[in-house]
C-alpha cells in the first residue's frame, strides 16, 4: 500500500469519512412497510389497518387502506425541520392535486426499521354536501389530532 493512500485511510478513520457515505432518509425509505399501529383521530386505535402495507420507492408512496387496494401519493421530505416533514400528494377522483402535510421520524434497533408517520388535516371536508377544499395543517407533535398515527416495521426480505 502506498504511504498517501495510507495516510488517506488514516485522515479518514480519524474525521469519521465513513460517516459521510450514510444513506439520506429518501433512500432509507424505499421499500416495503407493515403497519405496526395506527391511530385515528381521538387516539382511537385502528385494528383493521394492522399488518396493512406502504410500498416506497424512489419519490413514490403507495399505501394500502381497504382489502389490497393502494392509494398512490408523490412525496417529498424536508429533513432540515424538527420533526422532520413529508408531504403526500395525491389527485382525487375530479382531477385536483391535494397535498396532506405529516411530520415522520425514522428509527432502527435490534428489531429492524421502524417509521413513525403524524398525518395532518385532510385537504378536503364535507360542506352542505360539496366538498370544500383547504390547506392541511401540519402536526406539531406525533399524537392523532388531526389526521392519523402510523408506526411501521420494515418488511422482512
Amino acid at each position: 500500500m502506498n504511504r498517501t493512500f495510507a495516510l488517506a485511510l488514516a485522515v479518514c478513520a480519524g474525521t469519521g469519512c465513513a460517516n459521510t457515505f450514510a444513506p439520506t432518509d429518501a433512500e432509507r425509505l424505499v421499500g416495503t412497510w407493515v403497519v405496526m399501529d395506527f391511530q385515528s383521530p381521538g387516539a382511537k386505535e385502528d385494528r383493521s389497518q394492522r399488518r396493512k402495507c406502504a410500498v416506497v420507492s424512489e419519490g413514490t408512496w403507495a399505501q394500502q387502506f381497504r382489502g389490497d387496494q393502494f392509494e398512490d401519493f408523490e412525496y417529498t421530505l424536508d429533513t432540515t425541520k424538527s420533526p422532520k416533514h413529508i408531504d403526500l400528494t395525491y389527485t382525487d377522483a375530479r382531477g385536483k392535486r391535494l397535498t396532506v402535510r405529516g411530520i415522520y421520524e425514522l428509527t432502527s434497533d435490534d428489531m429492524g426499521d421502524r417509521l413513525r408517520l403524524c398525518l395532518g388535516s385532510p385537504p378536503v371536508r364535507e360542506k352542505d354536501g360539496k366538498p370544500e377544499y383547504v390547506e392541511s395543517a401540519r402536526p406539531t407533535a406525533f399524537a392523532p389530532t388531526a389526521g392519523a398515527l402510523i408506526s411501521y416495521r420494515r418488511k422482512s426480505e
